[in-house]
């Protein structure tokens, strides 16, 4: 039992010793077999250990970087076969080059809003003058009408907002610009006509109600007229007038 269990403790030692060995040891390549990998490959270089490829692979030694070898054709051949994928790499590469640089140029398009610098004032002008208009509305008309009103130039403010926010190219952000001051305008003559027509009623109104408090007193007129004609012509007769 002992024997066995020393056994197990020398065996678990060696292998911990085998591990710690393992785990030190660097990448060290064999420089013979990199001369044989260059000389394979390259067709340059020498194999080493020289005596050793004389004696055990003579025709090898030999041939190996014969120029009329098999390999070396196989080699030029591999060469010659790799030119076109360079050249195709390359054009890659540049064509990868030539998209970055328009795709820079996009992003400086799409990030810095330049339509802004020429519409911005007069889209702000428009919507300002349409709102100081919604203003006329007041005692003209009801408030859910005044309401509605303004809800549309806050539409309009939110869509200002976005475009703005937006990530497109300036020239489309200043196409979507000059289509919200189309509609801007439009609302405005619409409600410059609204208002006007509030006017014109809200005048007509009051008339209305002025003729409906008038009182008439065309009888009141009427029998005045007829004792005064009477009285002139009692005077002119030389009857004297007698009182009830």
């Amino acid at each position: 039992m002992k024997k066995q269990l020393s056994f197990l403790v020398l065996m678990l030692m060696l292998g911990t010793a085998i591990n710690i060995n393992a785990q030190s040891i660097t990448y060290n390549y064999d420089a013979s077999k990199k001369e044989q990998i260059t000389v394979m490959e390259l067709g340059a270089g020498s194999l080493t250990p020289e005596y050793y490829y004389r004696i055990t692979h003579n025709n090898y030694w030999k041939n190996a970087k014969d120029r009329r070898s098999v390999k070396n054709d196989l080699r030029v051949a591999a060469n010659t076969a790799s030119l076109p994928q360079v050249e195709y790499a390359d054009s890659i590469e540049a064509d990868l080059e030539s998209r970055a640089k328009v795709e820079a140029a996009n992003i400086i398009d799409r990030e810095i809003d330049m339509a802004w610098i020429t519409e911005g004032s007069k889209l702000e002008k428009r919507l300002m003058i349409f709102k100081n208009n919604i203003n006329v509305l007041n005692g003209k008309t009801n408030n859910e009408e005044i309401t509605t009103w303004q809800d549309l130039g806050k539409t309009y403010d939110f869509a200002i907002k976005t475009i703005r926010k937006a990530y497109m190219p300036n020239s489309e952000r200043q196409k979507q610009y000059l289509a919200i001051m189309d509609e801007i305008i439009q609302s405005n003559d619409n409600l410059l006509l609204r208002v006007k027509f509030l006017t014109t009623k809200n005048q007509a109104d009051k008339l209305v109600n002025t003729l409906a408090r008038f009182q008439h007193r065309v009888d009141e007129n009427a029998k005045a007229g007829y004792n005064r004609w009477r009285e002139s012509a009692m005077n002119a007769s030389g009857v004297k007038k007698v009182k009830p």
